[in-house]
């Protein structure tokens, strides 16, 4: 019966250069039904190898670290934990940390500044398998995308089922929500995700969350806790 509730868990890494943080957030995840601290490190070589130690299925990462950077090591994670999708606890947003970790994939990004309840919401995000920004980092894609605006021919590249799903993922939906509310199945839902990253050459399921936002089809999340970008 242990064993059972043991591997039902969401296994939460933690790598960060201060002692202060990873003691509360050991104390946040753990305190977070069905959420468990699996391990934490002090910078990023070591939460490297702690990361291939433990397999987890969330990695919390600071980016400013001693020595390696987090965002550098982002694919020997991925690499090491295929499964494992990373949410980024910065101590600050600018252009090109968001810029950075969007590129590297990561599952979400929030910064130190906010609050525990908004961490709390960011982390389950993340482990139901969906996609968090927070305000800021938001607006910060928000003024990059307004810096470079998508070709004229960007929105006309999907056909308009798949700006459907685009739209309904982009704004926090799963495939089993979608699949119902358009009266198709899950694998269709899917099949359509595939085919928009591949007509837009994208490589990761992330991106899709920067090209909805460009062609405009990114709505702010109400009754959330500050981010605007949301999605599964």
């Amino acid at each position: 019966m242990n064993g059972d509730r043991e591997t039902s868990l969401v296994r939460v890494a933690l790598i960060d250069d201060h002692s202060s943080i990873i003691e509360m957030l050991t104390q946040v995840v753990d305190g977070i039904s069905g959420y468990k601290v699996v391990g934490s490190a002090k910078d990023a070589v070591r939460g490297l190898a702690m990361c291939r130690e433990t397999k987890p299925d969330i990695v919390v990462l600071d980016l400013v670290m001693p020595g390696v950077s987090g965002l550098s090591v982002m694919d020997e994670i991925k690499a090491t934990c295929p499964k494992a999708r990373v949410l980024i606890f910065a101590g600050s947003a600018n252009p090109a940390s968001v810029y950075g970790a969007m590129s590297a994939g990561v599952a979400g990004f929030v910064e130190k500044t906010c609050s525990l309840s908004e961490f709390r919401c960011a982390l389950t995000t993340v482990g139901s398998g969906r996609v968090y920004f927070d305000s800021h980092a938001s607006e910060i894609i928000k003024n990059m995308i307004g810096r470079n605006p998508p070709a004229p021919s960007a929105r006309a590249r999907l056909t308009p089922r798949e700006k459907t799903v685009l739209g309904y993922i982009a704004n926090g939906m799963s495939s089993k929500e979608i699949a119902s509310l358009m009266d198709v199945s899950v694998h269709t839902v899917n099949n359509h995700r595939s085919r928009m990253m591949q007509k837009l050459g994208l490589h990761r399921v992330a991106q899709l969350t920067l090209h909805a936002a460009r062609i405009g089809l990114v709505s702010e999340a109400d009754g959330r806790p500050g981010p605007s970008m949301v999605m599964e």
